[in-house]
């Protein structure tokens, strides 16, 4: 009995060593690649109010957001110590104002905190709203993204993935309320745009020209202007719009206009 023992013991030590060797042989190489992982992570914060929704909106997004690290705030106050050294500063930040309005105080020092602390980080609003004035006031104050939390997860989702790639996410329930409540082509809608982009009136009229597809040449002549001098135009105008190409700046003009929307693959990119 006593002879057999240690063979009996000694069997499940060989048989654990063997089965750790190949672990420990394979942690550097785990330990690697969750580095990688973490690196490659796009920082998003959140700031809410409220602390049920604070944490169930962060929840859905670390679930449907692998590639963010998500951080939740009660207030833009906690940014120092988010962005604190030996960490990353938020890429895209996202404000869940409720029924608050644009132009509500705390709204507007949540707004002034960021753009102070964190200089042209994208902000995207998850808004209770869903008046044209207020969207459009969005915009006129730097605002990339204004969601309704009525439309489907995956429209956020979306939506914020956008605005982080440099574009603009505006509510089409939005587009449709003003055109209801305007004609597309009256001075009021075009002044409306016009102020929330901040575009000047010759921007305006070279947007407009766009929109129909109308090449550089031909804008300079039907505005009477130089070619170089509409090239100029065209570069500030895809800046304020936040977007890359003529194509893409005649899509954003079309909603934010409200009017039917041209064929526009075949625009010119020069």
């Amino acid at each position: 009995m006593r002879s057999e023992m240690p063979s009996e013991v000694s069997s499940p030590e060989d048989a654990s060593e063997s089965s750790i060797e190949p672990t420990q042989s394979s942690a550097p190489v785990e330990r690697a690649t969750q580095t990688r992982r973490k690196k490659s992570r796009v920082p998003l914060v959140l700031i809410d109010l409220a602390p049920l929704t604070r944490q169930s909106i962060t929840a859905m997004f670390a679930r449907a957001l692998p590639e963010y690290v998500i951080t939740a705030a009660a207030s833009s106050e906690e940014l120092p110590q988010i962005c604190e050294p030996g960490t990353l500063c938020p890429a895209l930040v996202v404000i869940n104002t409720k029924s608050s309005a644009v132009t509500d105080p705390w709204v507007q020092t949540t707004l002034g905190i960021i753009t102070q602390r964190l200089g042209g980080t994208p902000i995207v609003l998850l808004s209770d709203r869903d008046d044209t004035d207020d969207v459009m006031q969005a915009l006129s104050y730097g605002i990339r993204g204004y969601i309704n939390p009525s439309v489907e997860p995956e429209v956020v989702f979306a939506a914020l993935k956008l605005v982080h790639a440099g574009g603009t996410f505006i509510p089409e329930h939005a587009i449709r309320s003003a055109a209801a409540k305007a004609n597309p082509s009256s001075s009021c809608t075009r002044r409306q745009v016009m102020d929330a982009l901040d575009l000047t009136p010759r921007e305006l009229s070279v947007v407009e020209l766009l929109r129909e597809g109308t090449p550089n040449k031909l804008i300079a002549t039907a505005l009477q202007m130089q070619e170089s001098t509409v090239k100029v135009h065209v570069r500030n105008i895809m800046k304020k719009l936040h977007v890359t190409n003529r194509t893409h700046a005649a899509a954003v003009a079309n909603r934010l206009l409200s009017q039917p929307t041209p064929a526009a693959h075949g625009l010119p990119l020069s």
